[in-house]
């Protein structure tokens, strides 16, 4: 990701979500980005989680990680994910290959990164 995009990225986030729920700090090089919340799909429980988006210059695209807990629209747990630790918070890690190009921009990515929830494995 290029240092243009993640500002950019920033930039629309804080105006998606509000400056009141978007916390944004720098970890080395890397910029976390802390959602307050995101709606997910019907059904999933709970209907809404903190989203954490990591943006290194030095990976390909975004690193999404959400609340630990998150259970699918089934009610189901989704299958390969982890606690990890992230900005000193416990967040869920998942391997879901979402499709990145920077040109689409961070809220296609973001809406794809929720997509894994409406699914059912």
């Amino acid at each position: 990701m290029s240092p243009e995009f993640i500002a950019k990225a920033v930039g629309t986030l804080v105006a998606a979500y509000g400056t009141d729920h978007v916390r944004v700090g720098n970890e080395g090089a890397r910029t976390l980005v802390r959602i307050h919340a995101v709606h997910l799909y019907d059904g999933c429980q709970p209907p809404m989680t903190p989203m954490m988006l990591v943006l290194d210059p030095s990976q390909p695209k975004p690193l999404p990680y959400v609340q630990t807990g998150q259970l699918l629209r089934n009610g189901k747990a989704p299958r390969s994910t982890s606690a990890v630790i992230v900005g000193g918070e416990s967040w869920m890690q998942f391997s879901f290959n979402i499709p990145w190009e920077e040109p689409n921009g961070i809220m296609r990515f973001v809406a794809a990164a929720r997509q894994r929830f409406a699914q059912d494995d």
